[in-house]
């Protein structure tokens, strides 16, 4: 009986022995895995952080354009304001073409009525 029950011991210290080689042989890859785990959830952290401080700078842009650029209802009406004064520029410009049209083709008949005058009198003293 005392050989059978050493034989039992035996067996079940060396089935111990077996499972804790596995265990801790387990163990060993468990730790791997989780320092394997631990990098990448850094390194997805990093990549996360860069993201968010790029979206950062975008809303940080947009809001300087906010700041910075003329809001609609006052382009309008700048942009209104200044199409009445362009159509009241271009009325007086108009104007003054009209004018200097006017002024140059009463200087052509004055020089032609002038030449006539003097061609007249050319010809009177001629014949005279």
């Amino acid at each position: 009986m005392e050989q059978r029950l050493d034989a039992l011991e035996r067996l079940i210290d060396a089935k111990l022995a077996h499972v804790n080689t596995k265990i801790d042989a387990q163990a060993a890859q468990v730790g791997l895995a989780l320092a394997s785990a631990d990098k990448a959830v850094t390194k997805s952290e990093t990549a996360t952080e860069k993201r968010f401080e790029s979206v950062n700078e975008f809303r940080q842009a947009l809001s300087d354009q906010t700041k910075t650029f003329i809001a609609r209802v006052e382009f309008e009406v700048v942009r209104d304001s200044h199409a009445g004064l362009i159509t009241d520029l271009a009325s007086r410009m108009d104007k003054l073409e009209g004018k200097g049209v006017g002024l140059n083709a009463g200087w052509v008949y004055l020089v032609g009525g002038l030449t006539v005058v003097a061609t007249v009198v050319g010809l009177v003293l001629a014949f005279a």
